[in-house]
């Protein structure tokens, strides 16, 4: 599937340092964000500025946020 921009995506935790005692506990995806570029396979989305990390992600650690989809149909 490929995504368009300023659809707002959730992020997958999977490679994402989170301050836990239990990785277990973590949620799966983070809130969403939404995508400012897409650059080949990736997508570049705006993060919060207290998030430390690369701003672009490959298309399997995205997934789309259903109310923000079903809105526009």
């Amino acid at each position: 599937m490929i995504y368009k921009i300023d659809d707002m995506m959730f992020l997958n935790s999977r490679n994402i340092t989170i301050s836990r005692s239990s990785k277990k506990l973590n949620d799966k995806m983070l809130e969403f964000f939404k995508i400012l570029i897409e650059i080949e396979h990736t997508y570049q989305l705006k993060l919060s500025s207290t998030m430390k990390i690369h701003l672009k992600f490959a298309l399997n650690l995205l997934q789309l946020n259903l109310k923000n989809s079903l809105k526009e149909q």
